[in-house]
């Protein structure tokens, strides 16, 4: 039996600079157990040639809980080897260039026009990999491909959601406005519109094997119920009311304190969704949607960095989280005047 395995994960909602970025990554499994947990064993043993559980130094591609993936000395050269190797197995080539990476993996639809106005946005031509050694990408991508398609594991969608302050802002408002939602309401819809964007896009490509597919993604916050929000994510609700629609039902399975499970029916299908507590740890496709997410952020961060830094004698880059970002703004204000040059809304997180 084999069956479709998305998990989607997303990599900074809490700071106040930069954007939120959501990456999701989906596979065709051959042979599988039913259980959802087995699901992430049998792919961990199944790539154990070419993949492991951080910290590994021994080679192989760190694919687990990409907090530990992302610290030390070295963090954004693991952070990249992992993403970018993926992309290799994914896509068959690896871009030349930030812009080209953005051009490959950006999901479509989501945006508009004056969405990426801040100018850190024309200046992606920084080259790939950063650090990296391309011919060693090149060559882990195709281990990958190799051990993949040997254990009957096929990837089928790598891609992300990146949502520069501009965009938050506007959908933050329009989240209060319309629903009376909030931060987290909005981040979760925002993941599962990736998540039914994922779905389309693998029917629209083959209707056969989007059949009956499986999603995993991290749960965040404490919340324990989704139904309404798989409502509105998926077209089963008025986003004011949140009422099924009668397009389709979503059926609770369980909701507990470490997973939240749901049955989707659909009327192109049925799936499964779960939400996980440390979904990037238990399984894989989780953890390789968060290294994307986490990677791109990166990507974007430095030449957001490099805009200010070149006005603004002496500044010291940040993260964009909030007590630095604190920092970086009021030293960009005081020398470039109040926005720093820039309409505030263009470069700061309202929340």
């Amino acid at each position: 039996m084999s069956r479709v395995h998305i998990g989607l994960d997303e990599a900074g909602l809490g700071p106040t600079l930069g954007p939120l970025v959501i990456g999701g990554f989906a596979t065709l499994d051959e042979s599988l157990p039913a259980e959802s947990t087995a699901h992430s064993r049998d792919l961990r043993r199944r790539l154990a040639e070419v993949i492991a559980e951080p910290p590994c130094r021994d080679g192989r591609l760190e694919v687990g809980d990409s907090k530990a993936i992302h610290q030390g000395i070295h963090k954004l050269a693991r952070l990249e080897r992992t993403a970018l190797a993926t992309i290799v197995w994914m896509y068959g080539e690896l871009p030349t260039s930030v812009g080209g990476m953005f051009e490959l993996v950006l999901a479509r639809g989501f945006e508009q026009p004056d969405d990426r106005r801040a100018p850190w946005w024309r200046d992606l031509d920084e080259s790939l990999p950063l650090i990296n050694d391309r011919s060693e990408i090149l060559e882990l991508g195709a281990r990958l491909r190799a051990v993949g398609d040997r254990q009957g594991v096929r990837p089928l969608w790598y891609r992300a959601d990146v949502i520069d302050a501009a965009r938050v802002n506007r959908e933050l408002d329009e989240e209060h406005r319309r629903v009376g939602g909030t931060k987290n309401t909005w981040s979760t819809h925002a993941v599962l519109r990736m998540a039914a964007l994922a779905v389309a896009e693998l029917a629209s490509r083959d209707p056969s094997i989007a059949c009956d597919p499986s999603i995993a993604c991290d749960m965040g916050g404490g919340r324990r119920s989704y139904s309404a929000a798989l409502q509105r994510a998926f077209g089963l609700a008025d986003p004011g009311l949140f009422e099924g629609s009668g397009r389709g039902r979503v059926s609770v399975v369980g909701e507990a304190r470490e997973a939240s499970r749901y049955r989707l029916d659909l009327p192109a299908g049925a799936l499964d969704l779960a939400f996980l507590v440390g979904g990037d740890r238990l399984d894989p496709r989780i953890s390789w949607g968060s290294i994307l997410a986490k990677y791109l952020r990166e990507l974007l961060m430095r030449p957001f960095n490099r805009h200010f830094r070149e006005r603004v004698a002496g500044l010291r880059p940040t993260a964009g989280y909030p007590e630095d970002a604190r920092r970086f703004i009021a030293e960009v204000e005081a020398a470039l005047g109040q926005a720093g040059g820039l309409e505030r809304a263009a470069w700061i997180r309202s929340k």
